[in-house]
């Protein structure tokens, strides 16, 4: 079979729907976080839940969940390494989904945001992964360093794509679609849970250090499972952002015949 025939029959060699990939990229941090809490809880209790204080604990934090014992620092560096790539992806088509809409006078600024919301996706996913490589165990000063500069961009990253969002979809008295009414709520409420919950955290955990309680511990290891899964609900809102979108792998002049449609 010549190859022009076969690429004449076949343009196309792979196509996925980004919100089927945005379910598989989302689902992987979810997996390997209930996976090292409850193999830590179980297998690993008493080491886990151990602090200075000495005090009774009932959960582990993440960081003595994911990096302190085997399986567990296997599982979530795996499952951490195989969610990030695809999200470097976005972060980058989230600067095109923004910038496809003119605000008018002050697009440079909105612009210039969007390219802002951008770079802060990748940091806090450089920073996600610079604290999954290097275990509180290993190096606790480094991991700290990584876990504040994720939590910074994070929350940042999280204010600013919801304003900026919210500017573009109604820009120019443009009605805001159905879905994206639904994808705005969905950020806002993710967001201010998101804080809530991680400045609750951050008092436990002085608390907890200050005072040695027993169970206070435990309330800041659950508080910090609740920020790390709705940072991933944030970030999953791409589904609904990208849904009528795929990731296509064709023949080049099947891509410019679509990129010549849309001139």
């Amino acid at each position: 079979m010549s190859a022009s025939y076969s690429d004449h029959n076949k343009p196309v060699h792979f196509k996925v729907t980004l919100a089927t990939l945005g379910k598989i990229v989302c689902s992987l941090p979810i997996f390997a976080t209930c996976f090292c809490v409850i193999w830590s809880v179980i297998f690993n209790f008493e080491s886990s839940t151990k602090t200075h204080c000495r005090v009774p604990n009932f959960l582990p934090s993440i960081s003595a969940a994911i990096g302190g014992f085997t399986p567990q620092r296997y599982v979530w560096r795996v499952c951490i390494a195989l969610h990030c790539s695809p999200r470097f992806m976005v972060a980058v088509a989230y600067y095109s989904y923004h910038t496809s809409i003119h605000v008018g006078h002050r697009n440079e600024l909105y612009k210039t945001l969007a390219a802002l919301c951008t770079f802060l996706h990748i940091c806090e996913n450089l920073a996600l992964l610079g604290l999954t490589c290097v275990s509180s165990t290993e190096n606790h000063d480094l991991h700290e360093k990584f876990f504040i500069l994720f939590m910074l961009c994070s929350l940042t990253y999280m204010l600013l794509t919801t304003y900026v969002f919210a500017w573009g979809r109604s820009a120019n008295g443009r009605s805001i679609l159905h879905t994206e009414m639904k994808s705005l709520r969905h950020k806002s409420s993710l967001f201010l849970f998101n804080i809530s919950i991680f400045m609750f955290a951050v008092y436990l955990f002085f608390r907890h250090n200050a005072y040695c309680e027993p169970g206070v511990y435990t309330g800041f290891a659950a508080c910090e499972y609740l920020t790390v899964l709705t940072n991933i609900a944030f970030h999953s809102t791409a589904i609904f952002d990208f849904e009528d979108f795929n990731l296509v792998l064709a023949q080049r002049d099947m891509v410019n015949k679509i990129e010549r449609k849309h001139i």
